[in-house]
């Protein structure tokens, strides 16, 4: 038979921002039960009283607050900010030639120092963010290739990192935690050692930049 307290857990782990709150303990809790309640009872299939979810929330806050204290608490990785504009990406799926088209571009490239480019290559397809005047460059250099999607109208946000980031559970999902609470879309997102690269819209370039600062 399907546990509540179970069924609970599950529901709590699937609402992240829930799970924050439940932590901080800043729910009634009596209202989340009764939000709860629907979504439970056809889990578990069959009638479930607010007061048996109470309880069940009850048991589980120690035990998010426990899990979260680390990320929420550590310090803050970020040591500095930078933002580059007027990008755009290229996505592109993946060939037996596309590594030599980026080596073309970077060939091109290589005479302007101040050149923005990623270039991230998954399994099915890869992802190319540049300098939107460089988009002459990237049509020519990857002609022939499968293009996906292009993208224009981006920025970066480029967060450099304490190195002790990669030893600190919990230090991207507070970045990203942080600019879903203000409702900022990322687009795309790409890291090295110690920089961790967040590409966003133009236009919600204030929006994040003040919501990162915060943490930093």
């Amino acid at each position: 038979m399907t546990r509540i307290a179970d069924v609970v857990e599950r529901e709590v782990r699937r609402l992240p921002f829930v799970e924050a709150a439940l932590g901080d303990g800043l729910f009634n809790m009596s209202a989340l039960a009764r939000q709860l309640q629907p979504r439970i009872r056809r889990v578990i299939g069959r009638p479930v009283s607010d007061s048996a979810i109470m309880m069940a929330l009850r048991r589980l806050e120690p035990r998010v607050t426990r899990r979260l204290v680390g990320p929420r608490h550590a310090a803050a990785p970020v040591t500095e900010l930078t933002v580059r504009s007027d990008l755009m990406e290229f996505a592109f799926l993946s060939s037996p030639t596309i590594r030599t088209k980026q080596g073309r571009l970077l060939a091109r490239l290589g005479r302007f120092q101040d050149a923005f480019v990623t270039f991230t290559q998954g399994v099915s397809q890869a992802m190319l963010i540049v300098n939107d005047r460089f988009e002459r460059q990237v049509e020519e250099c990857f002609d022939g290739e499968h293009r996906v999607a292009t993208v224009k109208g981006l920025s970066a946000i480029v967060l450099r990192l304490a190195p002790s980031v990669v030893r600190t559970p919990g230090a991207y999902y507070r970045i990203l935690k942080q600019l879903a609470w203000d409702h900022v879309n990322v687009i795309d997102v790409v890291s090295t050692y110690t920089e961790f690269t967040i590409v966003i819209e133009d236009r919600q370039v204030d929006v994040a930049f003040a919501a990162l600062r915060a943490i930093a």
